[in-house]
């Protein structure tokens, strides 16, 4: 057999066309050349990484559609525990497919994506993170998505999470909900310009290195390649299963981190990420009716409207702090469960 690379993002794979009865029709006919959309999947990993094993278990074990072939898994484990690189140097010895990039300090998510698009190959990245789990089927389904309409530069999963009982648990089950809605309605208007990292395909012609120091890696890929032309989509059949924090305290802090990192991709690219918070802001009407249509939708979460608004004032007043004093924070952030 021989393969041939043809261009940098795709491979024909031909095997003795003229001779071998096996590419032959029922006519006699020879069969045409199969032509595979290669693609990589990257995936950032820091401290424990306890769900890594799922994670590359799913990986290996998918299906991938036909004319898909994956030719590589790159994870940069940044700080990782002795016990996690054990395991990741034991799966890299099984599976030739596997890069693996050892960190001993963490350098920031910026550095880590900027690294897999480097090692990187084929028309197609994946972005996993390390503490998330998509469900069976969802990255063939945004593979063939992103694949069938060449206008799309990148496009995300839908982000589910166990709220669990609790203030905090139903905080975060608004806000995810909501933010589902509102990728889901911009999705139908072409107006998307926000990717959830948590799982994403990117067209490997809409990427370009993050500058130093970037915090929402996701959104600013998907902004830029935004404001290049390309149409940023959402998949609500893809979803992936998220880590979340489980306190007050951690959801604020997180917040702070994610809206500072929304402020600062709108001072680079020129647009705000178009997300439910931002649209409250910057078109009140939208952004209020993605808020209603979910409580509606799901009346228990009305309860927790009075919190997630106070920790969300109290996230984008730390925010807009952190701005004003620095352009280069939380970079490196504190995880939660650390």
């Amino acid at each position: 057999m021989l393969i041939k690379e043809c261009g940098p993002n795709r491979l024909i794979v031909a095997a003795h066309w003229a001779s071998d009865p096996r590419h032959m029709n029922q006519t006699g006919v020879r069969a045409p050349e199969t032509i595979f959309s290669t693609f990589t999947i990257g995936i950032c990993a820091t401290g424990v990484s306890s769900r890594i094993a799922e994670l590359l278990d799913t990986i290996e074990t998918e299906r991938f559609p036909d004319g898909f072939h994956l030719s590589r898994i790159i994870i940069v484990a940044s700080a990782c525990t002795d016990r996690t690189l054990v395991y990741l140097r034991r799966v890299k010895k099984t599976d030739p497919r596997i890069v693996l990039v050892e960190e001993k300090e963490r350098r920031g998510k910026a550095e880590a994506v900027n690294r897999i698009m480097t090692e990187a190959s084929g028309e197609f990245l994946v972005f996993v993170n390390a503490d998330a789990l998509p469900e069976r089927g969802a990255i063939p389904r945004l593979l063939r998505a992103i694949k069938r309409d060449p206008t799309t530069g990148i496009i995300s999963g839908n982000p589910v999470i166990n709220a669990g009982d609790g203030v905090a648990s139903r905080v975060l089950e608004l806000m995810w909900e909501t933010h589902n809605s509102c990728s889901a309605d911009l999705d139908e208007t072409l107006l998307a310009n926000h990717g959830t990292d948590e799982l994403m395909v990117v067209r490997s012609d809409a990427l370009a290195s993050l500058p130093s120091g970037i915090v929402n890696d996701g959104a600013y890929i998907a902004g830029l390649a935004h404001s290049r032309g390309y149409v940023v989509r959402s998949l609500t059949s893809a979803s992936v299963s998220v880590d979340v924090p489980t306190g007050p305290i951690e959801i604020i802090r997180q917040r702070r981190r994610i809206l500072y990192g929304h402020l600062q991709i709108w001072r680079m690219v020129g647009k705000a990420p178009r997300t439910a918070e931002s649209l409250i802001l910057i078109s009140p009407g939208l952004g209020f009716s993605v808020l209603v249509r979910t409580i509606a939708r799901r009346p228990r979460l009305l309860l927790a409207l009075p919190f997630a608004a106070v920790s969300e004032l109290i996230s984008l007043v730390g925010a807009l702090a952190d701005n004003l004093s620095s352009g280069q924070k939380h970079a490196v952030w504190k995880r939660y469960g650390d």
